[in-house]
């Protein structure tokens, strides 16, 4: 994975769209680089959000940042109610805000 001492902001992006829109076999294999680009500053920590909740989701597992919907329905999520502190450390708005963009109503059963 570049830096952005090898590439522009817009290039790193770019690689990062395409791995989060690749397989979960490619994305599995450079998750780890994502991490580290994450801790270098050279990606967001919401780009890791989304990137861990598709990952989860490949996996069969609950989601924590509440990204990823699918045919209007928002995909299960770990521990529903803790789901906007997550949100907020990465940098994400509160999910009630996020879904209003999809007309979907959260709701905590």
């Amino acid at each position: 994975m570049p830096t952005l001492k090898d590439v522009s902001q817009k290039q790193i992006n770019a690689i990062w769209l395409g791995l989060q829109h690749t397989n979960k076999k490619t994305r599995k294999k450079y998750f780890p680089q994502i991490e580290k680009a994450v801790n270098n500053g050279d990606l967001s920590k919401q780009q890791y959000a989304l990137m861990k909740d598709r990952m989860l989701i490949d996996e069969g597992k609950s989601q924590l940042y509440g990204s990823q919907i699918k045919n209007g329905k928002l995909y299960k999520l770990d521990t529903p109610n803790k789901v906007n502190e997550r949100r907020k450390e990465m940098g994400m708005k509160p999910i009630e805000q996020y879904l209003k963009n999809f007309n979907i109503e959260f709701k905590i059963e």
